[in-house]
């Protein structure tokens, strides 16, 4: 288990994450303070992939998904995705 939530390091020292479009294939590039992108090729949104801070290692990670939903920082679908995948991971 972490002594300190594991998603502050990426807050302190943002890193580039890159991701491959699936509807055309070009890379995307995200800084990990990112939560979605829009593909400069295509216009399709791309959502950053969960990481263990904010799904598996808080206990108030559900919490947390809802207030990004409420201030418009993830979209409704994106927080269901989530949701399903704290729920699998705390099983």
């Amino acid at each position: 288990m972490f002594k300190k939530c594991p998603g502050v390091r990426n807050i302190l020292r943002p890193d580039i994450i890159l991701r491959t479009c699936p509807s055309c294939g070009d890379d995307v590039e995200f800084f990990s303070d990112e939560i979605e992108v829009e593909c400069f090729s295509c216009g399709r949104t791309l959502h950053r992939d969960a990481t263990p801070s904010c799904i598996s290692w808080c206990e108030y990670a559900s919490k947390c998904i809802a207030d990004l939903v409420e201030r418009k920082l993830i979209t409704p679908s994106r927080a269901e995705e989530l949701m399903k995948m704290a729920k699998k991971i705390r099983k």
